[in-house]
């Protein structure tokens, strides 16, 4: 049958032949052409074949998207394919985990490379010397540790993302290595000076002070700026403070096997080997 002769079929009719196709089967009619596209994302049944994804925690992808305040960054069609197709994506071997910040199933090996280093969100701005509205279009997922009872959440990113927007911004990885070592060197003198003021500055203000004379303490400024005397030591350059990756598995999700059966989605019940879950009470490495 041709694709003409397809699109002619009454709408009823293209509507119930559809009921029995499953995720599979509807994911490859999407691209037959732009009607079929538009007519396969129609369906309804993607937001129920959503809603079924669960981990083995029992938290639903849903909940675990919303809790890092992603759920708008994921397709509904895209997470049932991504929970029917268990290949990791860099090595094709099995992937227990969809790791989030990357939208992709990685399996453990694969996913102890450097690629999927996580950090948080300040710390990769400040490694790779950029600003937030350089990285405003990455993908940054909010994560609550569950150990502590503080209700602030801290923002994650993968590593490799952040990279890469530094490198295209510089050009080449190499001329980046370059920026970044001539800024921590700067970043160390300044703070090596600005902390040598500091000091001086203190001992004569506590030297007049001992003296009695505090007109004169009162008056003692930093010499390298003029400004009095602050009451905080100066704060260590970020650029320059270690970087701590964090547990890459708060950042995954580990669904449950689903198979298909007569145009539905269904959890695999013969699968009883249970994973470790999706890592959403992970710590830091």
């Amino acid at each position: 049958m041709t694709l003409a002769r397809l699109s002619a079929i009454p709408l009823e009719l293209q509507y119930l032949a559809s009921k029995e196709l499953g995720p599979s089967d509807l994911l490859a009619l999407s691209h037959v052409s732009t009607y079929w596209r538009a007519f396969v994302l129609s369906d309804k049944r993607w937001t129920e074949w959503f809603a079924s994804i669960s981990s083995w925690s029992d938290e639903t992808l849903e909940q675990c998207l919303t809790r890092l305040n992603i759920l708008d960054k994921l397709s509904k069609r895209k997470a049932v394919y991504l929970c029917l197709r268990d290949s990791c994506a860099l090595c094709g071997e099995y992937a227990q985990d969809i790791y989030l910040p990357h939208i992709k199933r990685v399996c453990e090996t694969c996913l102890k490379g450097e690629e999927f280093t996580v950090l948080q969100f300040s710390a990769a701005l400040a490694k790779y010397d950029l600003r937030e509205r350089d990285v405003q279009h990455i993908l940054t997922l909010e994560w609550r540790n569950p150990s502590r009872s503080s209700k602030r959440s801290t923002k994650l990113v993968s590593e490799s993302h952040v990279k890469k927007i530094a490198i295209q911004n510089l050009g080449s990885e190499a001329t980046l290595q370059a920026h970044l070592e001539r800024k921590m060197a700067e970043a160390r003198r300044t703070y090596t000076a600005r902390s040598e003021d500091y000091r001086k500055a203190v001992s004569t203000c506590a030297a007049l002070q001992e003296t009695g004379n505090l007109a004169a303490a009162e008056t003692v400024v930093l010499a390298r700026t003029g400004r009095k005397i602050p009451k905080a030591f100066p704060a260590f350059p970020p650029i320059l403070l270690p970087v701590r990756p964090m547990d890459r598995k708060v950042v995954c999700f580990a669904p449950r096997p689903l198979v298909e059966v007569g145009g539905e989605l269904l959890l695999d019940v013969n699968d009883s080997d249970e994973s470790e879950g999706s890592g959403a009470d992970g710590s830091e490495a």
